[in-house]
């Protein structure tokens, strides 16, 4: 390889580091601390997390849901099948954050059900979850979820029980299924 190539192949190996990075860099780092600050607080009731999210200004509820919940469970989970199956009730909301289209799911599952909550943030255009996977992992072990799944590139998922006890299982994927968008990633939480 002559000196020109050598000086090339250098330059090349050198930018790489940089452009990978920066490739793994989060299209909006706003995303799990809004899903964790909309569904995890406060400490896990479902009527003041529904509370919080009908008195705010920032979202829009949307008259007939478009989230197609079934669809959530097709994901690389240990969660058993069936969890989303005829939700008593299904709450969709909508905004903008950073020019990024947001959707908020809020379901009430049967009682049959190990988890009887539902909350649900999806963000459409995201490439990959792997940015995102420190801080939600960081907001799991703040609620006591333990990863199960954490080995993937796209999929990571954490269980366990909250503080008072109640089973909870959240997970985050970026090839969600539940709105028709292209590359949709959803950060979800299920609970008793």
């Amino acid at each position: 390889m002559g000196p020109i190539k050598l000086a090339l192949a250098a330059v090349a190996f050198a930018l790489a580091p940089a452009s990978a990075s920066a490739e793994l860099q989060p299209e909006d780092p706003s995303l799990v601390p809004l899903f964790l600050e909309t569904c995890t607080r406060p400490d896990m009731d479902a009527e003041a997390i529904l509370a919080n999210v009908t008195g705010s200004a920032d979202w829009t509820e949307v008259a007939s849901p478009t989230v197609d919940l079934r669809a959530l469970e097709q994901v690389p989970s240990r969660l058993t099948g069936g969890i989303f199956r005829r939700p008593d009730s299904v709450r969709e909301w909508q905004r903008t954050v950073n020019g990024r289209q947001l959707t908020l799911v809020i379901a009430a599952l049967p009682e049959r059900n190990v988890y009887r909550h539902a909350c649900v943030l999806l963000a459409s255009d995201i490439r990959n979850a792997m940015p995102y996977f420190d801080a939600f992992e960081d907001g799991m072990e703040a609620i006591d979820l333990s990863g199960q799944s954490t080995d993937l590139p796209h999929y990571q998922e954490y269980g366990n029980r909250l503080a008072d006890r109640r089973r909870a299982h959240a997970d985050i994927f970026s090839r969600s299924r539940g709105l028709a968008t292209p590359r949709t990633m959803h950060m979800a939480i299920v609970y008793e």
